[in-house]
């Protein structure tokens, strides 16, 4: 079970960079760690399908 979180744990706050007046955590929400602030993992790219070519005739 993953542990909670909340506006304490989060990077903005912990360095008073967070001008928000809220208890709860928001969109811009990074969890503050010794290696600093990391981006958030991206979603993998996933190639499509080439679509079809249309034969020409002359």
């Amino acid at each position: 079970m993953a542990p909670a979180r909340s506006c304490a744990d989060c990077y903005f706050r912990v360095h008073d960079l967070c001008a928000l007046p809220r208890t709860e955590i928001c969109a811009t929400f990074r969890p503050a760690s010794k290696a600093g602030l990391t981006p958030p993992a991206q979603a993998p790219l996933v190639e499509r399908p080439a679509a079809p070519v249309a034969a020409h005739s002359a």
